[in-house]
């Protein structure tokens, strides 16, 4: 069963698949260029071309199959696949004439187009004496202009409604209902009335009636689609500029940020305050998994080099890869975040050692990142930085940073944190010296 589901899954997507290489309007195109899209929807329309032709061939082969082989008939579908295949071929040329070249592409958008309405109408032509093919060939006009409406161009529609229009009308007086016929040498004065009143007007005015009303809607979902297309251009280029702006921006301020904070890089330090933390992670009672990503955090300041490539090659960025450039800001995200932090201890070490500290600058300190994690991190951060020696201050001993930690610096962390830090000093002693 599981099996055939994902046969069933693997089709599907193949057919997805095939569908949005050879049908698909956007494809790998980029919406903005105007040209490129052209091109693309000129690909699809001549895959749809070339697929009607294949229809319409077996059409005339049916037609002469069922007329019991007439000659015309079998020299007509004899004709159609060796020209239908001459007229796809020269669509696929002139289209991959120049793909950037927005002139030869409006004139296969052109030349698809009256092909699209021209075959029609000959094949209607061809089909409409016969009872049972008349109905079926008719709708072949209404999916001319559906199929030439997928080029969301106004000028073009409108310009084919208009040529279909005329010839259908042709056709319906000279061909459908021979007009020339019911004449019978009257006089147009006193013909007219005489039409009017026949059938044959009241039907060619539905069919004329009908085909206007359906251009009339066709037509109103392509200006619909082609205002929504123009507007969705717009905002794709004015997303991209500001992606860019905002791109660059982001790129100075991690070169400032991170030009400004090599002394808090350094790799032996963070791994000291990675080990003592997670030790004190597990005193707090802290679960596995959020101790893993605690430590993560913890490093995660060193990975600087990976955010370099994002500031040196910023204008390489584009849609196609646009993850990436998520990826690696929220990664300079996180590292800034990381270094926040790590200037938050030297900050605080400085303070206590320069006398500085007061209630307004306990209130800043306490609202910078005060998750139990960066607490954590804070805490092994600033015994280890309080123990070694800096430009402000000589290394203080284990006994005199403990009594800091049990008066003024205690202030900066949980209760709870603090204690299971002071009640298990010795353990993070040794851990010191084997450092």
């Amino acid at each position: 069963m599981e099996a055939k589901k994902r046969r069933l899954l693997n089709l599907n997507q193949l057919g997805k698949g095939f569908f949005a290489r050879f049908f698909g309007f956007e494809q790998g195109v980029d919406i903005t260029d105007d040209v490129a899209v052209l091109y693309r929807r000129n690909v699809v329309i001549k895959n749809i071309i070339f697929i009607s032709n294949i229809i319409y061939t077996i059409l005339l082969f049916i037609l002469s199959v069922s007329s019991e082989g007439q000659v015309t008939d079998w020299v007509i579908t004899i004709i159609a696949f060796p020209l239908t295949y001459v007229i796809n071929r020269l669509l696929r040329k002139l289209i991959n004439m120049d793909p950037q070249d927005k002139t030869k592409q409006m004139v296969a958008m052109y030349v698809a187009g009256f092909y699209i309405f021209f075959s029609s109408v000959l094949i209607y032509a061809r089909l409409y004496r016969i009872p049972h093919f008349e109905t079926g060939a008719y709708i072949l006009m209404y999916y001319a202009v559906v199929v030439i409406s997928l080029y969301q161009e106004r000028k073009l529609l409108s310009s084919s409604f208009q040529g279909l229009l005329a010839l259908l009308t042709a056709i319906h007086l000279i061909w459908t209902y021979s007009l020339q016929g019911l004449v019978a040498g009257l006089s147009f004065t006193e013909f007219l009335p005489v039409f009017i009143r026949s059938p044959e007007f009241s039907d060619i005015l539905l069919r004329t009636l009908l085909f206007i009303l359906f251009y009339f809607v066709v037509y109103a979902i392509v200006s619909m689609g082609q205002y929504m297309q123009e507007e969705r251009k717009k905002e794709l280029i004015k997303r991209r500029q500001v992606q860019g702006d905002f791109t660059h921006i982001v790129g100075d301020l991690f070169s400032v940020v991170f030009s400004t904070s090599y002394a808090l890089m350094d790799k032996k330090h963070a791994y000291q305050v990675q080990q003592m933390s997670m030790k004190l992670a597990h005193f707090y009672g802290l679960s596995q998994t959020r101790i893993d990503e605690m430590n993560g955090y913890a490093m995660i300041h060193l990975r600087y080099q990976e955010i370099k490539n994002m500031i040196n090659e910023m204008n390489t960025f584009d849609e196609q890869n646009y993850d990436v450039l998520k990826e690696k800001t929220e990664l300079g995200s996180k590292i800034a975040k990381r270094m926040q932090l790590a200037q938050k201890c030297e900050d605080i070490a400085r303070a206590q050692m320069e006398d500085t500290a007061n209630e307004k600058f306990l209130k800043d300190m306490l609202v910078i990142q005060s998750e139990i994690e960066s607490q954590i991190i804070l805490l092994a951060d600033l015994y280890i930085t309080m123990r070694v020696a800096t430009p402000y201050k000589r290394p203080l001993a284990h006994s005199t940073v403990l009594k800091l930690f049990q008066n003024e610096l205690g202030n900066y962390f949980d209760y709870n944190l603090k204690e299971r830090f002071l009640k298990f000093h010795d353990e993070f002693l040794e851990m010191y010296d084997n450092f």
